[in-house]
């Protein structure tokens, strides 16, 4: 008896850089992956993480405001995933992370990361955090995934 793919792909939107997280095949856990540069070339990244995953959905961050608006960042992370749709067939939701950076600055800071360990390392666990939030939730609307 085979299983299903649960895996997810999760990528945390930015300029400078795109965070990457990915979960384990029965969507347990959420673990952060090397971030990509972001802009020119970061599509083509993106589909060869996406290739080398084979995830059933792709997640994608949305940075609205504290009150749950959207700014310049939500407009990029929008346009970002129509360019990614138009490279996959694999389906991509799209997901509020907001605060995400500040849940992820203070559990590197916590483990003792510096801010320049911390750059490079940020945005990908933003993905990791919002992509744990993602599976979890659906674990419990849907119940465990198969």
């Amino acid at each position: 008896m085979s299983r299903s793919n649960q895996r997810r792909v999760g990528f945390d939107v930015g300029t400078v850089r795109i965070g990457v997280a990915t979960c384990d095949i029965d969507a347990i856990l959420a673990s952060p992956q090397s971030a990509i540069s972001g802009g020119e070339g970061s599509i083509t990244a993106a589909v060869s993480i996406i290739n080398e995953y084979e995830p059933c959905e792709i997640v994608v961050g949305l940075p609205s405001n504290l009150r749950g608006a959207d700014t310049a960042s939500t407009h990029t992370a929008r346009d970002w995933a129509r360019q990614l749709e138009q490279n996959t067939s694999i389906p991509i939701i799209l997901v509020d992370e907001r605060l995400t950076t500040v849940q992820a600055s203070s559990a590197l800071r916590a483990g003792g990361h510096n801010s320049r360990q911390m750059r490079s390392k940020v945005d990908s666990a933003a993905a990791a955090i919002f992509l744990q939030s993602y599976v979890d939730t659906l674990i419990r609307t849907k119940g465990p995934l198969e």
